[in-house]
């Protein structure tokens, strides 16, 4: 007998039924008919008027009940005039009940408008192989894009024009073909005007043809300006049905191209306002350099025929694009009587936000800037387009052709103003101040810094908050809130309280993380700030990446919720404001009563500031702040923890030794200690963030003729001394005026280190502080020494003396007594004997000659030795010696992390003691091969000054470094506290060992995190293709007039991942308030025939 097995399978069915009215549309329509089972015309027109805000007539009532009755029944009279429930919910989803989003002021020049911009708009597909076509041009020109961009290049026999994607293995189009559909489209969905960008690649006489045919294809349409350049753009109201071109003049063109001709191979310095494949790199550097090309033929002689032919296509270009000579800041200069259009790939607009927001800002309120995919969009995708719209840039390039959120966004924007192409920049992108300043707004929120899938995949994050305090040992404790489960805007409401021992040193640490059950949980956003320099009150917290970068986006608002303006808020807005309004009197009363600022900076004029600085805001009233208005300032800038416009205001009139010293250590290199670039660029950042001390390694080049700046001993890549020099001059005093502290580790032979004396001499000059006597017997104040340069090194003498002792070593011994203040590779181990010694064998392999003649050595050694204002170098024994306190002289002494471990064992109360007159400089351990640093807070309740950080790592530690850092205005000195700097009557000091009295108590409230960016979503409908969710979500804005709402439909597999099912963006600054039928589109953008979403949207 055989056995069976048995499959029993079921067919699942899938079911329409057709959905009643929601909840909301019943209580409306019950509402307006008072209860009944009909809607006159006359209801129905005090529910459009009143519930949804629209003005309607009885006459216009009375047409909308007709037309549902007749496209509802299919009879063409009815005896009753009014609508049933089904009828009035069907009316909600029709179209005529949700028109085009509705019209701006087009009366303003181009500059003050957001245009709907292609990129590469003849490419049907991918930038390496796909067709080049009129098709997508013309898909375009029906989406309402109003910029179309054409890559024009000669035909193989040089004797037309085609359009294509240089090279690349796309196939051509003809440029006269293209033209004709751009003409016979063009103002189909849109009649305000077209500009034609052409990136041309073409001899004199081809663009002489190109002229004729864009003459005699668009006749009168062109628009062609009386002048050879504008002063101003017209508008778009003036410029209605014409098309514009938009190229860079000819004769630019040749220069641009005579000069790439002459120029060496290498193109990786270049970079093109043509966005031909290989002028779109993705270096950040060769965005900033100037125009080149691909092109291979020869246009190195501007003939006078050349000039005839090209007189005729420079006529034609309405927006002249170019860049001027040099770098980004040279690009974003204004003229006076010209405007233009500048081009940046979408990460030279990064870098040129991060470093000239404002000059950004500045550049676009008078002329345009288009910005362009990164070249290695192989797949046509797209860039966040909030980048450039926050910056204020007209033309946000886009592939059309492609998909994606990115593109949905853009979607979403250019539905707005009835989908003409044009959307008016918000108020605050176009306004001024009295002296030319502008508002560079990147608003609040984690929307602009987090994917939604960046924590998990399928669910929003489960945020919790770690705070804590980073001290002294007495003070350093972590507390952490409890997880809050898929939420992006977490509300904890917890409180902490820390016992404080020294306040003066303390720094309270936040740190943000998404719980993972199965894995380490993800960082999500950290800060640290001076516990001396908080201010006391309600406060917007901004948080940082792991290198200290600030996310553009993300804070915490301690002690409030955020979901909306909490009950807390509302209770503080009713107790200080007046009927429902807040005066600036009010303001000031809460500033000072609640903020407690009385004795700090809370004035009329301050409560006035927060006004202006929400006056652009559609909320703002002029007799005062709503409740809206309050809680956005308590969510602003000028509410943050520390002061909104930081000043020094510690005592800056004591010697350098009375002060932390912002410190960086091997501040030439790019990434670990091994094997990374060394470059200007970690310098300068380091300068722009405030730092005052910056190190440098001297060495000898291959040669020995040239000194080098470069970390011995290892595979790290040398920069030039004189590249270094110059780059501190030029940053050293943009982030705070007192003095930059040099320290020099120098391997150099003596006539070297007279090369570098001159070096020095030449780039400062009188920038540089030059002792007038041999050594300091004090130190001057930061305040005497204001925008000075001071070099700090071991004096050349002992230098020579050091080495010619190392000479007569044998070669197999090694010192573990000698202690070096150079800190090569090999003289910073973790063995803390290994770290005293004089020389490592890697000064040796250089080969420096120790024994010289002694003319040469007086000839030599005084020019470097006259530099010097900062004298380095420890006496001769043990540690105890090396902390011997001279009455007449005052020194740099260096010891790596380990060495001063050991020493404050022993010598605790002597460190404190020789740092109140001397310097002392700890640096890292040699086995941080990844610039990671220590913690600082050991050398600091040492009193040593220079905590020297290796500023291009990450972590906790360099966070409460750049925490520490941000007091003082962040001017890069930090005033010890007066217990590291008194002397009791019997000569003692502090001990930091002692068990000190709790002084004061610090409590953190933590309420949650506020975001323009939220993610929500309803519960799974099961079996239903009609879904009814009635869910309701909400939503805090920071900056609505740049906010997109953005929807998703997805189909629920409890197996696999969720299907896509349609989507949407809408300009939240133009969404109708009531309950609307909102159309989605598929991935595309391109809208689905019959699906739509019932929706209820409320703005207050």
């Amino acid at each position: 007998m055989e056995n069976y097995r048995l499959c029993m399978c079921f067919s699942r069915k899938f079911k329409v039924a057709v959905a009643g009215p929601p909840p909301d549309v019943k209580e409306a329509f019950h509402k307006y008919t008072g209860g009944g089972s009909h809607m006159t015309a006359d209801q129905l027109r005090r529910f459009l008027s009143e519930a949804q805000g629209d003005s309607c007539g009885a006459a216009d009532a009375d047409k909308i009940v007709e037309q549902v009755l007749q496209k509802m029944h299919n009879i063409a009279k009815f005896t009753r005039h009014s609508l049933t429930l089904e009828d009035f919910h069907h009316y909600l989803f029709s179209p005529d009940f949700n028109p085009p989003i509705g019209d701006l002021d087009m009366t303003k020049p181009l500059s003050h408008y957001f245009i709907y911009t292609g990129h590469n708009s003849y490419l049907t597909g991918n930038q390496l192989s796909s067709d080049c076509s009129d098709a997508p041009i013309i898909k375009s020109l029906h989406r309402g894009v109003r910029v179309i961009e054409l890559d024009l290049w000669p035909n193989p026999t040089k004797d037309n024009v085609h359009v294509k994607h240089g090279g690349t293995l796309t196939p051509p189009v003809e440029l006269i073909k293209c033209l004709r559909s751009i003409k016979e489209h063009a103002f189909v969905s849109s009649q305000y005007p077209l500009v034609i960008t052409l990136e041309d690649h073409l001899t004199p006489d081809l663009q002489a043809k190109v002229a004729q045919m864009l003459i005699e294809t668009f006749g009168d349409m062109l628009y062609r300006p009386d002048c050879e350049c504008l002063e101003e753009f017209p508008s778009p109201e003036k410029l209605k049905n014409r098309v514009m071109i938009s190229t860079k003049p000819p004769k630019e063109y040749l220069h641009a191209e005579s000069a790439e001709n002459k120029g060496s191979e290498s193109k990786k310095d270049n970079d093109s306002d043509d966005d031909t494949w290989g002028k779109e790199p993705s270096d950040l550097v060769s965005d900033q350099a100037d125009d080149s090309m691909e092109d291979d033929d020869d246009i190195t002689e501007d003939s006078d025929d050349d000039h005839l032919e090209g007189t005729l296509y420079k006529r034609l270009i309405a927006i002249h694009a170019g860049k001027p000579k040099g770098g980004l800041k040279e690009a974003l200069q204004l003229e006076a009587n010209k405007v233009r259009r500048l081009s940046l790939s979408e990460q030279a607009l990064e870098k040129a936000a991060e470093d000239h927001g404002a000059d950004v800002v500045r550049f676009t309120q008078k002329n345009i800037l288009r910005i362009y995919p990164r070249g290695t969009r192989f797949t046509s995708s797209n860039y966040k387009p909030l980048v450039g719209w926050t910056h204020g840039a007209q033309m946000v390039a886009f592939n059309m052709q492609g998909y994606g959120r990115a593109l949905w966004l853009m979607h979403g924007m250019f539905r707005s103003n009835g989908g003409c192409g044009y959307v008016k920049k918000p108020e605050f992108l176009m306004a001024k101040g009295p002296h030319g300043e502008v508002k560079v707004y990147m608003g609040d929120g984690w929307r602009l810094d987090f994917k939604p899938t960046h924590f998990d995949t399928y669910s929003p994050p489960d945020f919790y908050t770690r705070v804590g305090i980073a001290g002294v040992p007495g003070d350093s404790m972590m507390k952490k809130t409890q997880p809050k489960e898929d939420d992006w805007t977490p509300v904890w409401n917890e409180e902490f309280s820390f016992p404080l021992t020294v306040p003066e040193l303390a720094l309270l640490r936040v740190e943000v993380h998404e719980y993972d059950m199965s894995e380490k949980d993800d960082f999500a956003g950290q800060t640290c700030l001076p516990v001396s320099d908080l201010r006391p009150g309600i406060r917007a917290v901004p948080l940082f990446d792991r290198k200290g970068e600030r996310l553009k986006s993300v804070r915490l608002l301690l002690r409030f919720e955020v979901l909306e303006p909490p009950e807390y808020v509302k209770i503080l807005f009713d107790r200080y404001s007046q009927n429902g309004t807040m005066t600036i009197d009010d303001l000031y009363r809460f500033l000072v009563e609640f903020q407690v600022e009385e004795n700090t900076t809370a004035t009329k004029d301050e409560a006035q500031a927060i006004f202006d600085s929400l006056k652009h805001l559609s909320i703002f009233q002029r007799r005062g702040l709503h409740l809206e208005a309050f809680f956005r300032y308590l969510l602003g800038d000028l509410n943050g923890p520390l002061s909104p416009s930081p000043e020094v205001h510690h005592d800056m009139d004591a010697p350098l030794a009375h002060y932390f010293l912002y410190t960086g250590h091997n501040s030439y290199l790019t990434g670990n200690q091994l094997s990374s670039d060394s470059s200007v660029e970690p310098i300068i950042k380091a300068l722009k963030r405030g730092v005052r001390v910056i190190e440098l390694d001297l060495w000898p080049s291959k040669e020995k003729d040239v000194v080098e700046v470069r970390h011995g001993g290892t595979l790290t890549s040398a920069v030039g001394l004189p590249e270094c020099l110059s780059a501190i001059k030029e940053h050293a005093f943009v982030a705070s005026e007192y003095p930059v502290v040099i320290t020099f580790e120098d391997h150099l032979t003596p006539n070297l280190q007279a090369k570098v004396a001159k070096m020095v001499t030449d780039t400062f000059g009188e920038m540089l502080f030059c002792p007038s006597y041999n050594q300091l017997k004090e130190f001057p104040s930061p305040e005497s020494l204001k925008k000075r340069i001071m070099i700090s090194t071991k004096p050349p003498k002992e230098y020579l003396e050091t080495q010619r002792s190392k000479g007569k070593e044998t070669t197999g011994k090694k010192s573990s007594k000698r202690t070096s203040d150079n800190e090569r590779w090999d003289s910073e181990r973790t063995d803390s004997k290994s770290e005293v010694e004089t020389y490592s064998k890697d000064e040796t392999d250089q080969g420096i000659e120790v024994q010289l003649a002694d003319e040469d050595e007086e000839k030599t050694v005084p020019q470097y030795r006259h530099l010097i204002a900062i004298h380095a170098g420890k006496p001769k024994g043990a540690s105890g010696n090396w902390l011997s306190v001279e009455e007449n002289t005052v020194r740099r002494l260096s010891m790596s992390e380990q060495e001063l471990d050991n020493a404050a064992r022993v010598h605790g109360t002597d460190i404190v003691r020789f740092t109140q007159r001397n310097l002392l400089r700890v640096y890292p351990k040699g086995l941080r091969l990844d610039s990671s640093n220590y913690n600082p807070f050991l050398p600091w309740m040492y009193g040593a000054q220079m905590v020297a950080f290796n500023m291009q790592g990450y972590g906790k530690n360099l966070w409460i470094m750049q925490g520490m850092f941000k007091a003082n205005g962040g001017c890069g000195y930090v005033k010890k506290p007066d217990f590291l700097l008194n002397v009791g009557p019997n000569g003692e000091v502090f001990d930091p060992r002692e068990r000190l009295p709790v002084k004061n108590i610090l409590k953190v409230g933590i309420a949650g995190v506020p975001a323009d960016k939220a993610v929500r979503k309803t519960k799974v409908i099961e079996d239903d293709w009609l879904p009814e969710w009635n869910d309701e979500f909400t939503f805090e804005l920071t900056v609505p007039e740049l906010a997109v709402l953005r929807i998703e439909a997805l189909e629920y597999d409890t197996s696999a991942k969720p299907d896509f099912a349609g989507q949407t963006c809408l300009p939240v600054s133009e969404l109708r308030t009531g309950i609307r039928a909102v159309p989605l589109h598929d991935r595309r953008g391109e809208k689905y025939k019959n699906v739509k979403l019932l929706m209820q949207f409320e703005i207050y």
